[in-house]
């Protein structure tokens, strides 16, 4: 039986099968990549310190910030994530960073220190580091500090890493807690300055007013009047009007300037303005807002309790905007009122004063001083209320943000990632061992099969002949084998039967290779021993003169041979021989080694086979390769047919099809070839078709 496929049932490329055949021919290659590369992923995640990184929430909400007399109002809702950004470089700042190393007391930690770091005895003795700066710690401080702020919210989440988890949680919370303190200290700050203004104007005040009620007392001692008398009814009018301009002239400035802030465009503004009540609908719409980014963030749009946050905070909004209306209208109506009174008085105080001038142009002088002092006496008082309110609201300062979550002290390492390294190295090595055994077949020009040699050569494959243990008499101990089995595929292939008793009936072969160590020799005598022992009539003749294959088998070195008959020195019966374990006939090379080019090109050859034609069923010719010498190639050209010999998986499919045009130019008739010296074991596992037979389920056909 052979395994020989005919030329046509070649497939045309190999597909998609074929490709993961030829990967699965090389697993051991893969496993040890795909094995190989976790395996020094994991020796670095050992060697690598993990990385624990704390979170913890910061919102910042200016608009419930407690800051009396501060002339800053929040940024407009446009700006919100501009402004709220802007808080992330005061977290993370220089001054922060230098507050949150000392207090952590940074520079004595291995991971910021590295001069703390256990040397073993030879690097100690070396030349140690300096230890790092204080900013230089600071700096890597902050770099390990990171800020990020939700989208569309005043939600700021703060997050440090280290190598300690404790310390990544303490990190966390002492930095937002010094953002808090910062927040506090800035808004005392700005109460400070509000009051230390207020205290040096009064002082200005009270000597202003000091200095009028001196000359108030020269006035009234130069006209005789009596402090505390009773004034006319056109002064007492006139300094009844004053007064009521003053009030109203301060009531139109403070709605003015409310109205002013709430014309400004800032909507934060305007509810501090003159809408204070609103403060607490501005709250929960901040609240609603954050659970409305928040939801967005995990659920979809259609979720119920998205869809009930976003319905709730359009009717805050709504109520916002309408009472903020409503505000405003009543602010301008104030305004405009004020200045009609205004403008009132101011004419009523003229004609007042007009008349009172008239009336006692005397005491116009002493009018008017009575008017500064009355209006000094009411700003000084007015101050020292102010100063008085802010002393109290200075006890009572909150920052502009609060603390939503601390951060607890991580569990799991945030880097590195042992998993996902662990998961992508085990794909990458995958990867690495497919490539590099795709590379690898691709380098591997060596016939591997009868497939390969068929789309490689244009030949068929006659025969794969296994290495085994003493292949030139296997098929005599193991008629059986697998062995045994190829010998007969090859004998098919080559079309050898019987012919004895026909005139002219043997059939020469002449078996060669490329280049040497290919097999051919073993595989003459191996065939001529199988089918010497069938029976048929078989004539092995060494024509590799120069390196002859027979003498070590069948013991002739020295005996006269095919060279020795064609120049004249012996007949043909005197160097026929016959094998000592097969009825099989051979003739050696013979021992004129250094005429062979000339005799090989004689006509005492071509006789000489055609004499010996008749009386065989078979003649095999083993000789030289094709590369190695010419008279290898005359050889062969004698013969009916050639055998090429191609070593399994060695040779270069390049230097087998140089041989096969030196042997075609020779005129060789190339019958077929046959793969020798196959590993079985690999084979069998390669995938290929011609493999199946190497499978264990054939095992009971094959045996000794």
């Amino acid at each position: 039986m052979s395994l020989a496929l005919p030329s046509h049932a070649i497939p045309a490329s190999p597909g998609l099968a074929e490709q993961i055949l030829k990967l699965r021919r090389r697993w051991r290659l893969i496993a040890l990549c795909t094995l190989l590369v976790p395996g020094l992923a994991m020796l670095v995640l050992l060697c690598t310190q993990a990385s624990y990184t704390a979170s913890g929430i910061l919102l910042y909400d200016p608009d419930n910030a407690t800051v009396p007399g501060d002339s800053t109002t929040p940024q407009d809702l446009q700006n919100q994530d501009e402004v709220t950004a802007s808080q992330s470089a005061v977290i993370a700042s220089l001054p922060a960073a230098r507050a949150l190393a000392a207090q952590l007391n940074l520079a004595q930690r291995v991971e910021y220190n590295h001069t703390l770091a256990h040397r073993p005895w030879p690097l100690s003795l070396w030349h140690r580091a300096k230890p790092p700066s204080a900013d230089n710690v600071a700096e890597q401080a902050r770099q390990n500090l990171n800020i990020t702020v939700q989208p569309g919210s005043r939600v700021l989440t703060v997050t440090f890493t280290s190598t300690d988890p404790a310390l990544a949680a303490a990190g966390v919370n002492l930095a937002m807690q010094l953002y808090l303190d910062h927040e506090r200290d800035q808004s005392f700050a700005s109460l400070t300055d509000a009051q230390s203004w207020l205290e040096t104007h009064a002082a200005t005040v009270q000597a202003q007013l000091d200095t009028t009620e001196a000359a108030l007392a020269q006035a009234r001692a130069a006209a005789g009047v009596v402090q505390g008398a009773q004034a006319s009814l056109t002064t007492e009018t006139a300094s009844r009007l004053a007064a009521s301009l003053v009030q109203a002239q301060a009531d139109l400035a403070m709605n003015q300037a409310r109205l002013s802030s709430a014309a400004s465009g800032d909507a934060a503004a305007a509810n501090a303005a003159i809408a204070p009540n609103l403060l607490p609908l501005r709250k929960e719409q901040a609240d609603l807002n954050a659970q409305v980014q928040s939801l967005s963030q995990n659920y979809g749009p259609d979720y119920p309790d998205l869809q009930s946050a976003r319905t709730q905070l359009g009717a805050i909004t709504a109520e916002i905007n309408a009472e903020t209306g409503r505000e405003l209208d009543a602010a301008r109506a104030e305004v405009a009122a004020d200045q009609a009174e205004v403008a009132t008085l101011t004419t009523a105080l003229a004609g007042a004063r007009t008349e009172s001038q008239t009336e006692d142009a005397e005491s116009a002088p002493i009018r008017a001083l009575e008017q500064r002092a009355d209006a000094s006496r009411d700003m000084l008082r007015s101050m020292t209320l102010q100063a008085g309110q802010l002393a109290q609201d200075a006890s009572l300062t909150k920052p502009d943000a609060r603390i939503l979550s601390t951060a607890a002290q991580p569990t799991a390492p945030s880097t590195p990632r042992r998993g996902l390294i662990l998961a992508a190295a085990v794909a990458l090595g995958g990867c690495a061992g497919m490539l590099l055994a795709g590379l690898l077949d691709a380098l591997d020009t060596s016939l591997r099969s009868g497939e390969d040699l068929r789309a490689a050569l244009g030949l068929p494959c006659l025969a794969l002949l296994p290495r085994t243990r003493e292949p030139k008499q296997a098929a005599l101990d193991a008629p059986f084998s697998l062995f045994a089995e190829q010998l007969r595929a090859l004998r098919t292939g080559l079309g050898i039967a019987a012919g004895a008793g026909k005139i002219g009936a043997g059939k020469i072969i002449a078996i060669t290779a490329a280049r040497p160590g290919e097999g051919k020799t073993t595989a003459t005598i191996a065939l001529a021993r199988s089918l010497a022992a069938a029976g048929l009539r078989v004539l092995a003749i060494d024509g590799d003169i120069r390196q002859p294959g027979f003498n070590q088998v069948f013991g002739c070195e020295g005996a006269p041979g095919l060279t020795d008959h064609l120049k004249g020195l012996a007949a043909l019966d005197e160097i026929i021989l016959t094998d000592t374990l097969s009825p099989l006939q051979i003739i050696p090379a013979g021992t004129q080694a250094r005429a062979a080019l000339s005799l090989f090109l004689s006509p005492a050859l071509g006789e000489s086979l055609n004499q010996l034609r008749p009386s065989f069923d078979v003649i095999l010719l083993d000789v030289p390769p094709a590369f190695a010498l010419a008279e290898g190639r005359v050889l062969a050209r004698l013969a009916d047919s050639a055998l090429l010999c191609v070593r399994w998986g060695h040779t270069p499919r390049r230097v087998v099809l140089a041989a096969m045009v030196l042997l075609r130019e020779a005129g060789v008739i190339l019958e077929g070839a046959a793969l020798t010296r196959v590993n079985v074991k690999a084979h069998g596992q390669s995938g290929y078709a011609d493999a199946e037979i190497y499978q264990s389920r054939y095992s009971g056909y094959f045996g000794g």
